[in-house]
């Protein structure tokens, strides 16, 4: 659900205030809109980043089944 959420507020900060603030005769709302821009393109691949290395980590993080035989053999009970 994040991400839809993130891709939706992302398309309307584009919309209504990134790409009108290029548009206005005002150079400081353009320097404004185009660091907003910048800024929103940061947390989202951010975000992206941060899935993925969730993701990659997940699968190295489980232990195989070989290792958790042999961890188990080597323990007296």
């Amino acid at each position: 659900m994040e991400p839809l959420i993130l891709w939706i507020v992302s398309i309307l900060v584009l919309e209504f205030v990134v790409f009108p603030g290029l548009t206005v005769d005002n150079t400081f709302l353009n320097i404004l809109s185009g660091i907003t821009g910048i800024v929103l393109g940061i947390i989202v691949l951010t975000y992206a980043d941060g899935k993925i290395r969730e993701r990659f980590e997940k699968k190295e993080d489980k232990p195989s089944k070989e290792q958790t035989k042999s961890e188990d053999d080597g323990q007296i009970q």
